[in-house]
């Protein structure tokens, strides 16, 4: 699967590509994605009603996605992040449901990246 092919739906490759040229390190980058916690720490957060350890863990996952041009999971964290500075674990919750949906997305689209 191209880098290419891994961006449809999830993401602007064009965007990622005016910022990072080489496709080696797009790749690269996008590998250090699957190894990230921050959603799990998001959702573990969550569960036990720390609203700050949530904030962490969604205000992280928001940077990464927005600096990998992850533009779909981006958005919906966005909300999520936005209701946690607030400190309306009700509303981050009820967005929840989409992100994981989002972030599933990106992590099976991502780990075709290898597959040729």
């Amino acid at each position: 699967m191209t880098t290419r092919d891994v961006y449809k739906g999830i993401g602007d490759y064009d965007r990622m590509t005016a910022c990072i040229a080489k496709e080696e390190s797009i790749r690269k980058f996008l590998r250090m994605f699957l190894a990230d916690e921050n959603y799990g720490l998001l959702k573990s957060a969550l569960a036990a009603n720390d609203v700050q350890r949530a904030f962490l863990g969604a205000h992280t996952l928001k940077g990464v996605c927005q600096n990998l041009c992850l533009t779909s999971l981006y958005e919906i964290d966005y909300i999520v992040t936005e209701a946690l500075r607030a400190g309306d674990i009700d509303e981050a919750n009820k967005h929840m449901p989409e992100l994981g949906i989002r972030y599933e997305r990106a992590i099976e689209q991502i780990s075709k990246m290898d597959e040729d």
